[in-house]
């Protein structure tokens, strides 16, 4: 959601070197646009370098470009842009590139598909020009910085010399020195390095010479990649039919490790380079549902902090003891949860005293970044209720647990019966945004304000709750179906398929699009809905490699764009952006497999059962899954003419749930286990290696 109207960074292309400004809201776009070719893109004017605007606090390069690339938990990381320019923030306060780049068909990736090195790569004079550029630790004179390494290499296939000058702005260091005349059939390679960060620290940065003698390009490369590599090593793996997803979800855990600042996980790296409590709460959920527990103490301790003090958004407070049941789930780490409960205890009894609206449900609040009394305030408090009421049980706190209990029941009973009479009242088809006006009574009256869809993902309660064995019911459950169908329908014609909706003044996709989908993992219709939102992503909204804006408009028109794909031509807030992707690679995780706290493994139940059709498809894989108390699983999926294989590696906590889309009602036989053909589940004992179903159809 959108910060404040003054955090708004959205750019358009106007001329050659414009800068960033603000913009009005554009009209909501009509369809698509086309992919680039490199047949058809002329070549054409672009903004050459980063642009910083200091009213927004917001660095973009060209079409709204902006990524980033940097070290685990440094001081800041770099944003990068389009055509190999990147921006060091305080204290540098520079914008790095090449003057070599002047437009023309460009492409944008990352190494490997994943790893923090973008690839830029462009036309010159009959040439093709590659710029990489990627970031390391180094440690000189006894103290840490982050250093970028840049190479441009050109490469001449043509029958004649070609003039090729890097043209390096001032402050980046040659470390090698290639020709600037090439060869016919012939390359040359420049290597340049600057310092850049410090990891918080004020001690002098590195003279010229001890920057050299620290190594060159190649060596730091493959530092950095071996580092990286074994970081995400340590986190649950995926594979799926389509790659670009599991690059996405790679490459989505390192810019969350590069937005952080030492125990501070930030939103961005640029604009939105502090904590937010909602989002400190999301984005430490999706790390410990993959996984990771490095830092954990430090990491849930500052976020408390950051949920106490938080002025701006509320929600957070309420739902601070969700990342910690996460944790306790996980890893078994009662000592820490016991050590530090009052800290919980005093965020979830404030659940109890927010609940000053109508009816007691939780008071007017700035949650989606307009008064109200909003659905989602209140999904959230349940959800944080019911973490609060597993973390009491499992610390052997019955007085708690009990309150917990309570209170969640009075919560719901408030929420179901303050929302079926909203409904009741105005003819209401679907969940509203508000709890008590239809959404053409409030900023949800534009059908693309993703907002209509907050409860979906920022309260997580039909899906995250009921993983920890609460009870789910009333319009929040019942109407998951026809809340998409409805929100989807106002967007017909307007939007692509997919797309939930922007925030002013980028109504096209935001980088919740995916994260929107989590509820559809509860519904009987929507389950792989944030996958396909995701996909949506990855297709129309890259701001950068995988890098999405906080809120995005569409994508230009084919001949207004140097940049080969479909990229929106503006965006507001941070690219990247860590709760979007935190939101993204959840939904993506948990639609592979879950772990409930009565110990069920939930598998599939977000595949999509066009991955079940692809003709020699690999298998659906998830490895190093941690179920609870410390264990880890993997299994695989495949599917061959009409039946689906699953196989279990390790053992599950208890019963596995296999639940894929494509079971509903269409299950002919299994080899193990029972089935229950109306919900398309196999309930398999935990010790099961390997199922195979066999479907109707």
């Amino acid at each position: 959601m959108k910060r404040i109207a003054a955090l708004i960074a959205s750019v358009v292309l106007v001329a050659a070197c414009s800068s960033s400004h603000h913009s009005a809201a554009p009209a909501p776009p009509t369809s698509t646009t086309v992919a680039i070719t490199t047949t058809t893109v002329p070549r054409l004017p672009v903004q050459p370098t980063c642009a910083y605007n200091s009213a927004t606090e917001a660095i973009t390069g060209a079409l709204g470009s902006a990524s980033a690339i940097g070290w685990a938990g440094n001081g800041q990381g770099v944003v990068t842009c389009l055509g190999g320019a990147f921006y060091v923030a305080f204290p540098v306060n520079r914008t790095f590139g090449f003057g070599i780049y002047a437009g023309g068909p460009t492409s944008w990736t990352d190494t490997d598909g994943y790893l923090p090195a973008q690839v830029t790569t462009f036309p010159h004079a009959g040439a093709n020009v590659t710029i990489t550029e990627f970031a390391d630790r180094v440690v000189i004179g006894g103290n840490p910085f982050v250093a970028v390494y840049s190479r441009v290499a050109v490469d001449n296939p043509t029958d004649h010399v070609i003039t090729a000058d890097p043209k390096p702005t001032a402050g980046l260091l040659r470390l090698t020195r290639g020709s600037v005349t090439v060869r016919p059939h012939g390359s040359a390679t420049t290597d340049y390095v600057v310092a850049v960060d410090r990891f918080g620290n004020l001690y002098s940065w590195p003279s010229n010479a001890a920057l050299v003698a620290a190594g060159g390009y190649d060596q730091h490369f493959a530092h950095m990649r071996a580092f990286w590599n074994a970081q995400l090593a340590g986190i649950a793996t995926v594979d799926v039919p389509d790659p670009r997803l599991v690059d996405a979800y790679r490459s989505g855990f390192i810019y969350t490790q590069i937005a952080r600042s030492g125990t501070h996980l930030n939103t961005g790296v640029n604009n939105y380079a502090s904590e937010f409590s909602h989002d400190v709460i999301g984005i430490l959920a999706n790390l410990f549902t993959q996984g990771y527990d490095t830092d954990a103490h430090a990491l849930l301790l500052e976020a408390h902090s950051v949920v106490q003090g938080q002025g701006q958004y509320e929600d957070g407070v309420w739902t601070y003891a969700w990342p910690w049941a996460i944790y306790l789930l996980k890893t078994g780490d009662l000592s820490f949860v016991r050590a530090n409960f009052a800290g919980i205890e005093s965020s979830a009894h404030r659940i109890a005293a927010d609940r000053t609206g109508p009816g007691g449900i939780i008071g007017r609040t700035d949650d989606i970044d307009t008064q109200g009394l909003w659905t989602v305030d209140d999904y959230e408090a349940l959800t944080g209720l019911a973490a609060y009421r597993y973390l009491a049980r499992r610390t052997g706190n019955a007085t708690e647990a009990s309150w917990a209990t309570s209170e969640y029941a009075s919560l719901l009973s408030a929420t179901n019966r303050t929302l079926s009479a909203t409904i009741r009242r105005f003819h209401l088809s679907y969940l509203p945004c508000s709890m008590v006006q239809p959404n053409t009574a409030n900023r949800c009256a534009r059908a693309d304000d993703a907002n209509w869809a907050a409860p979906f993902l920022f309260g997580r309660w039909a899906w995250d709750a009921q993983l920890f064995g609460a009870p789910v019911n009333g319009p929040g459950a019942s109407l998951i179906d026809a809340t998409y169908d409805y929100g989807f329908a106002r967007l017909r014609g307007t939007l692509p398929a997919d797309t939930f909706g922007g925030y002013p003044n980028d109504y096209y996709t935001t980088a919740y699009n995916a994260g929107y989908g989590s509820w559809g993992l509860a519904s009987a219709q929507h389950r792989d809905q944030g996958v396909r939102s995701y996909e949506f992503m990855i297709d129309h909204g890259q701001s950068g490699p995988y890098s999405w804006w906080e809120s995005a408009s569409a994508p230009p028109a084919r001949a207004h764009s140097p940049w080969m794909g479909n990229h929106p031509a503006a965006g507001q807030g941070s690219s990247p952006h860590a709760w979007g992707i935190a939101n993204a690679n959840k939904v993506l995780l948990d639609s592979l497999v879950a772990q409930e706290a009565d110990g069920a493994l939930v598998v599939g139940r977000g595949v999509p059962t066009s991955w079940l059709t692809l003709t020699g498809q690999p298998p659906i894989t998830v490895n190093n899954f941690p179920t609870t108390d410390g264990h880890r699983i993997g299994l695989s999926i495949t599917s061959n003419d009409g039946a689906v294989t699953l196989t279990l590696h390790g053992t599950a906590p208890g019963p596995v749930l296999f639940q894929l889309p494509a079971f509903v009602n269409n299950i002919a036989s299994t080899s193990a286990g029972t089935v229950d053909d109306t919900t398309g589940t196999v309930r398999l004992p935990a010790d099961t290696g390997s199922v195979t179903v066999r479907l109707k159809s």
